[in-house]
């Protein structure tokens, strides 16, 4: 096991590697009899962190090197990284976090919670922008580009899962005299007022379909089995360039652009119909941490 830590080089060779390789080691050392996971995967998972904060700029300090917020932009940056592979390298560094603070502090690790997982990753703002220009381009027909439309702006103008999506009649959505758009989740007493990116399509989706459904107005079920995915499948091509559309990516979107605009969080879970905040903490593994200026205007009143 010495021999592994004690010789391993980066296969790229990184400049910045001579910098940091006796702290990966040291670390690796000291946490890899505590960390399940074998010893040339933690050390491929660690040396590219502290290659990644070196060239950021972040003190030379493996606790610094672990803190949450370098470690979300790390993995952020890691766009090589699909699915899974985000997620064993997040596990690897969080378990390698855990051990290395019990050893220098004492401090025990957090209890894991078996519920929480991965949420969809957010869309872009090009790719949403993008999005909207080819859904807007397709035929007007309400069972083409008039479900497209609805289905963006109620994923990712409102954030609604897939029970409301389908729901959702014209009759649900209100022009506000400030022309916001509000559209109550059927079912519920739950109004959500749409971003406005996608306000003027929904309003328009809503005179269009009268008391009807918004998205799929002529199918037959209320709530078809797999109903959107398999409309999707069937008749919707992503324009060149783009992923797939997907109704949970578009509910993550929304949830993670109002996380990053600080609004209130008991707001956020209660427009997204969560019973408390604590739905959300998947979700702020894509909001970047406050600069300083930032917070030290909010701690201010300065906003």
């Amino acid at each position: 096991m010495s021999g592994a830590i004690l010789g391993y080089t980066p296969s790229e060779e990184p400049a910045e590697w001579p910098l940091v390789a006796d702290g990966v080691r040291m670390v690796a050392a000291a946490t890899c009899d505590s960390v399940p996971y074998p010893v040339p995967k933690l050390m491929l998972v660690l040396s590219a962190l502290a290659v990644f904060a070196e060239r950021a700029g972040i003190a030379r300090d493996p606790l610094a090197w672990l803190a949450p917020e370098t470690m979300t932009r790390f993995l952020l940056a890691q766009t090589a990284l699909k699915g899974s592979s985000v997620q064993t390298y997040r596990a690897i560094l969080l378990r390698i976090r855990e051990a290395l603070l019990w050893l220098e502090y004492g401090q025990r690790p957090t209890p894991r919670m078996s519920a929480t997982r991965q949420r969809p990753t957010p869309y872009t703002p090009p790719e949403l922008a993008r999005y909207l220009m080819w859904a807007r381009a397709l035929p007007p027909a309400a069972g083409l580009g008039g479900s497209a439309l609805s289905l963006l702006a109620l994923g990712a103008g409102c954030g609604f899962a897939r029970r409301e999506v389908l729901a959702v009649r014209g009759s649900d959505v209100t022009v506000l005299p400030s022309e916001a758009v509000a559209v109550t989740a059927p079912g519920t007493d739950r109004v959500v007022v749409c971003r406005a990116m996608w306000e003027e399509d929904l309003a328009a989706r809503a005179r269009a379909a009268g008391d009807g459904y918004l998205f799929l107005p002529q199918r037959q079920a209320a709530d078809p089995k797999n109903g959107i995915s398999n409309w999707v499948g069937r008749t919707l091509k992503s324009p060149a360039g783009l992923p797939g559309l997907k109704l949970a990516r578009l509910r993550s979107t929304w949830i993670v652009e109002l996380l990053r605009q600080r609004v209130p969080e008991d707001v956020i879970a209660a427009a997204a119909g969560m019973a408390s905040t604590a739905g959300l903490a998947p979700y702020r593994a894509w909001v970047p941490p406050l600069t300083a200026a930032a917070t030290a205007r909010m701690l201010r009143g300065c906003g």
